[in-house]
């Protein structure tokens, strides 16, 4: 259960032969969205394409986002992509705003510069987001309050190991709705199956940076704490061979509403005994 470096491999190396490089971009993104065709319940359908909102009396249609996962039992499809060349996963929809369950933004590395154009795209959304629509709206205009956006990179490269200002921009990343953080499917120089996650935290107390000399690529990373308010805000990065099942299985308990912060939301595909390995090289 991945999406597999390797077909994004190929696609990057075709990629920098040609005098745009965009495809391999293109092919990550659909890497994505067939893995979670592949991995959700059939309720969920996965697409690219925009997002909008009836939004009486000024309606809102988002720019386009890589990656929509919405309830294709009850949402009506607006618009469809005419392109019979692409796969329907591919072809770009208009989702009505109130069936739209996680929304993905997807880059293909780990740097200052790829969190902050994650982070504004997302931000786009911004007026679906203001408030929730009453139950029973007989005219919904806003994402649900349980619609989860997160951001996936497909790498960190070694170049890249010390930029700090990358974990740094998660302490204070928020929205007016659920935000898992970001999942980076591989380290350069890690092993081939560690994936990193990270995302903001709230610390009890005022902390120092805690990068190793190998930089993020390596076991836990946390972010100094700034202050917002009362709250001390820090960000953590954590690798392990484990993560990706982790993400999978808390972004479907996000999107049925069964996710508890901090609690373990299957025991599929968590082997233990790498988890306190993970634990003791921390």
């Amino acid at each position: 259960m991945t999406v597999s470096p390797c077909r994004y491999d190929r696609a990057l190396s075709h990629a920098r032969t040609q005098p745009v490089v965009v495809h391999h971009g293109d092919v990550g993104e659909a890497a994505v969205r067939n893995w979670l065709i592949a991995f959700l319940p059939k309720r969920y359908g996965v697409t690219a394409g925009y997002v909008r909102s009836q939004g009486v009396p000024d309606s809102f249609q988002s720019s386009h986002f890589d990656v929509i996962v919405y309830d294709q039992l009850e949402a009506p499809t607006l618009w469809t992509e005419e392109n019979r060349d692409k796969s329907q996963a591919g072809r770009a929809r208009i989702i009505p705003a109130e069936h739209v369950g996680a929304i993905i933004e997807v880059k293909s590395a780990f740097h200052r510069r790829s969190v902050g154009d994650a982070a504004a795209k997302l931000r786009e959304l911004t007026p679906l987001m203001t408030a929730e629509d009453a139950v029973g709206e007989r005219y919904p205009r806003f994402l649900p309050a349980t619609a989860v956006l997160a951001m996936l990179f497909f790498e960190l490269r070694a170049a890249d190991r010390n930029d700090v200002a990358a974990l740094d921009r998660f302490r204070e990343i928020s929205f007016n709705r659920p935000f898992y953080g970001g999942v980076i499917l591989r380290g350069e120089g890690l092993g081939q199956d560690d994936t990193g996650i990270v995302g903001p935290a709230i610390s009890d107390e005022p902390m120092e940076p805690l990068i190793t000399e190998r930089g993020l690529l390596w076991g836990t990373s946390l972010a100094g704490t700034i202050q917002k308010d009362s709250q001390l805000l820090t960000a953590i990065l954590m690798w392990s061979d484990t993560n990706f099942a982790r993400f999978a299985f808390d972004l479907l308990a996000l999107l049925k509403g069964t996710y508890i912060h901090g609690r373990v939301s299957s025991f599929h595909g968590l082997d233990f005994g790498a988890m306190m390995k993970d634990a003791g090289r921390s």
